[in-house]
């Protein structure tokens, strides 16, 4: 179930995005509240500080331009958007935030196709250490009724606990499940269906359509984006265990290439130590 929505912004047109799309997420879920923080980061200028404006008038022009901005993008009708102006460090901020909400929402930040050139390194942070569920929304991005999501399969998304958390979410839309599973060139990630997908079954029979995927490529993130840009996939989900499974794809040197479709959310899911 989720009630409360965490939206960070940082007045940029992809934040705005994403606000617009977690609203419309709030209101498909029934959500009972968004809270649209800001995190203001005072940068100390070169030169001589005495020029430097003290920090409560620069706090007075920040929330200026946090009220213009919540102008700007007006809620839908029926949702209650609460708002919040922070000091401090953002990523620190968020993930202290997290702790009261049932998920995040972020929005991009850039227009290059790299990871944390997309997002952001503030989001990729929050989502490896928040404590809900994030949602990296891409600024082309609309939210409409999840109809098809992507899983991406590996050991830790197949338990038991991972799979069940994934339900849960699913069960607010009911949506078709493309479970992926890339066997690499080398061969690590192979094996037979059977095992790879038994814990689904060690329960009655999930309650959606799904399906199950294999895919051959170079690599698992190669394999991945072919996969979300072949099919109709309205969500992408990972899940990750500390930096495990998200620092693996995403933070070596060889996966800085991981080109995200440039309409598709990516939600990761969290499994706790």
């Amino acid at each position: 179930m989720i009630k409360k929505i965490l939206v960070p912004v940082d007045f940029s047109a992809g934040s705005a995005a994403a606000l617009h799309y977690a609203e419309a997420f709030a209101a498909f879920t029934m959500a009972t509240e968004v809270k649209v923080i800001h995190v203001f980061t005072p940068q100390v200028a070169t030169g001589d500080v005495l020029v430097v404006p003290p920090m409560g008038e620069l706090m007075d022009q920040r929330d200026e331009a946090f009220e213009k901005f919540l102008a700007s993008t007006p809620a839908p009708a029926g949702i209650t958007r609460k708002s919040e102006l922070l000091l401090g460090f953002a990523a620190d901020k968020i993930v202290e935030h997290s702790k009261d909400f049932d998920i995040v929402v972020m929005g991009c930040t850039g227009d290059a196709d790299l990871l944390e050139e997309v997002f952001g390194s503030i989001a990729s942070e929050v989502s490896q250490k928040a404590s809900c569920p994030v949602l990296l929304v891409p600024d082309r991005a609309k939210f409409k009724e999840y109809e098809n999501i992507l899983y991406a399969s590996n050991s830790l998304s197949l338990s038991r606990k991972a799979v069940l958390k994934f339900r849960a979410f699913n069960d607010l839309f009911h949506a078709r499940v493309h479970f992926v599973h890339i066997n690499d060139e080398e061969g690590q990630h192979a094996g037979k269906r059977e095992s790879l997908f038994a814990p689904l079954f060690n329960n009655p029979d999930p309650e959606f359509a799904f399906e199950i995927q294999e895919v051959t490529a170079d690599s698992v993130q190669e394999g991945l984006v072919d996969y979300l840009q072949a099919k109709p996939i309205e969500l992408a989900v990972m899940v990750t265990k500390q930096r495990g499974f998200w620092a693996s794809l995403f933070h070596t040197s060889d996966t800085k290439q991981m080109i995200l479709h440039p309409e598709t959310p990516l939600l990761v899911l969290h499994l706790e130590d």
